[in-house]
């Protein structure tokens, strides 16, 4: 699976969902004043109160259903507002501590077995849910039920996968058994967690909306729009949801007004929540009486709507360049653009599996040739659209651990051609030492898939330049943005060369850019997403037509990592990034990328959330409601 982040999706390649701004590789800062840490400083002061008007250019797919939503926009809403899950973040960016996974319906962190197989959650007292259930208690059973639908086949849940190494999963999903055994609600408020396997991320897998608590009975014939009929659990509820009425048969029950797909979403105070007295994380925000999320519109008409004051935010859009740079260098809008790593990479990938990519030193040559700085000045922002990538993995699941690593560093991130041929001269396909591969059939016309909106094919164009001197010809193939996703993860296609993909992270693990990108369960069209064919079987490999009979793997250091827990599993998927980079060198990654956010002057008090990569809405103050 993958999922949909602002600015891939919607600027050009994959948001399925960053760093620094920079100029030439180097690091600056932005000149709008960095963020206030909202847990000690500027939030006491401000009121609540006042209405805070967003929008959304699309929704389409949108459903608010939490387990098949798998969008960053989607997440961010659920995130601030609408539910509240066993873990959360503080909804910051990551150097205020935003990736820092903490409790939230957790009374503390959970407990785990020697063997790292026994999880133990403490769940808070006296929380209860939003309205028309603000006399239901939240309960262990109830995160058990939110777990069983996300394997439940009718429900078509977006990401099972994170949730398959608890016990019992595959029989509940297959109608051997009537309930997962590995979940297990001890008392009321202890929920029992038992896996197949260590997973020291597991706290992060329990800050995903797809194991928010679900009430009983609530989604009861409503496999398809449960969404419309959500009881929430944060300080925000769909207006409306007072109103439902789960005593009546599921084709009778109303739907809440407030979530009006293609037209308009409004988010609602949840009484239930009253202060945030229960709520660690949010308690002391909340700050909007009622948020609007309008539906539709341009992004010009976004940027005039922003400029005027009719609006305070755009959620799922990127802004124009020449509203960036006006706001970027007028010094009375400067404090009103936010800059922040996005935990988004983009990249090149190459198939380990398929000619001349089978051989690890065209690969390091390909890394050496690309003009990185190039590429990023082809994309919307320019130099704005994030920090060159020298390494794989985000900095915010690494934190500084790889800060000054960069096997194929060169000058100004444009690419070392001199260096790039010496290391083709070792490769088989260069047949006379002479740094190209020209002679070599291989080498000739290599399928390179794109996709075909901006700014792909211009960065398509410039790839085949870098790469000629080292006699590497592509044959391009421009494809919509699905069809290429479908390409280069059909190992039968025989893609050789990706050249559009980005992934973003799905939270604040590296075990979320290790598995989907790099295991072996990741392969074939019915997974996703390990285009580059990295620990394929000889089996596999024979079955999809290649000739190779091995290719590199991740395997060993994957079943390393996985176990481990905090700064011990850090450095580890540190070092399984410099394995890859260095010894399977199965991508060029090329950037980090940046968000670009520009408020109202009606918004007080912005945040940045790190885990969704977009606003921390619950943050933003309303200027109007101010004394």
């Amino acid at each position: 699976m993958r999922r949909y982040l602002k600015l891939l999706a919607l600027a050009g390649v994959f948001t399925i969902v960053a760093a620094a701004c920079n100029t030439g590789g180097d690091t600056v800062t932005t000149t709008t004043p960095p963020p206030t840490d909202g847990e000690t400083t500027a939030a006491p002061e401000l009121q609540r109160g006042g209405t805070l008007n967003m929008a959304m250019l699309s929704d389409d797919g949108i459903t608010y259903d939490p387990q098949k939503e798998y969008y960053s926009v989607t997440w961010s809403v659920f995130r601030c507002c609408l539910l509240r899950t066993l873990m959360s973040y503080r909804g910051a960016a990551a150097d205020e501590g935003g990736t820092e996974v903490l409790p939230d319906l957790a009374a503390e962190p959970p407990t785990v077995s020697a063997d790292g197989l026994t999880w133990t959650f403490k769940i808070r007292e006296g929380v209860t849910y939003a309205p028309p259930l603000q006399d239901v208690e939240i309960t262990a059973q109830d995160f058990i039920r939110a777990l069983e639908r996300e394997f439940t086949p009718e429900a078509g849940a977006a990401y099972p996968f994170y949730y398959s190494i608890i016990e019992g999963t595959d029989a509940f999903n297959e109608g051997e058994a009537d309930t997962i055994s590995g979940l297990t609600a001890v008392d009321d408020k202890t929920l029992e967690v038992k896996l197949t396997t260590p997973a020291g991320d597991l706290p992060f897998r329990f800050a995903m909306p797809a194991t928010a608590p679900i009430p009983e009975g609530v989604t009861d014939g409503h496999d398809e729009d449960y969404g419309r009929f959500l009881v929430a659990s944060g300080p925000y509820m769909f207006q409306g949801a007072d109103l439902l009425d789960f005593t009546a048969a599921p084709a009778d029950q109303a739907p809440v007004a407030g979530f009006d797909p293609g037209r308009a979403h409004v988010l609602v105070r949840n009484p239930s929540w009253g202060e945030g007295e229960s709520d660690p994380l949010r308690g002391e925000f909340a700050y909007a009486d009622e948020i609007n999320i309008a539906i539709g519109g341009t992004e010009e008409d976004a940027a005039a709507k922003i400029d005027n004051g009719e609006l305070d935010y755009l959620i799922d859009g990127v802004h124009p360049a020449d509203q960036v740079q006006r706001y970027r260098t007028t010094p009375d809008l400067q404090a009103r653009i936010f800059i922040h790593p996005s935990d988004a990479v983009r990249y090149l990938s190459m198939n380990v599996a398929s000619p001349p990519f089978d051989d690890v030193h065209v690969r390091r040559s390909i890394n050496l040739a690309t003009d990185k700085d190039g590429l990023r000045r082809l994309r919307p922002g320019g130099e704005l659209a994030g920090e060159i990538a020298e390494h794989i993995m985000v900095p915010g699941v690494l934190g500084d651990l790889l800060a000054d690593y960069a096997p194929y560093a060169t000058a100004n991130g444009q690419g070392d051609i001199e260096a790039a041929q010496a290391e083709m001269a070792q490769s088989k396909y260069d047949t006379n030492g002479d740094g190209s591969c020209e002679e070599s059939p291989e080498c000739n016309n290599v399928l390179a898939v794109t996709d075909e909106g901006d700014p792909y094919p211009d960065q398509a164009a410039l790839l085949s330049e870098n790469y000629a001197p080292l006699g590497i010809t592509l044959d391009i193939k421009q494809f919509d943005r699905g069809t290429m996703y479908d390409k280069c993860n059909d190992p039968a296609s025989h893609t050789t060369f990706c050249l559009a993909p980005g992934w973003g992270k799905d939270y604040a693990n590296a075990t979320t850019f290790a598995e989907p990108l790099f295991g072996n369960a990741s392969l074939g069209p019915d997974s996703c997403c390990n285009y580059a064919l990295v620990g394929a079987t000889a089996e596999q490999l024979a079955e999809w037509g290649y000739d190779a009979p091995e290719v590199p793997s991740i395997e060993d250091k994957l079943a390393e990592c996985n176990p481990l827990q905090g700064d011990e599993q850090t450095q580890c998927f540190a070092e399984l990034d410099q394995l890859l980079m260095e010894e399977v060198v199965p991508w060029v990654p090329y950037l980090f990328d940046n968000n670009i956010d520009i408020v109202s002057e009606n918004v007080l008090n912005y945040h940045f959330d790190q885990f969704a990569g977009l606003g921390a809405y619950e943050k933003f103050a309303i200027a109007s409601a101010q004394a």
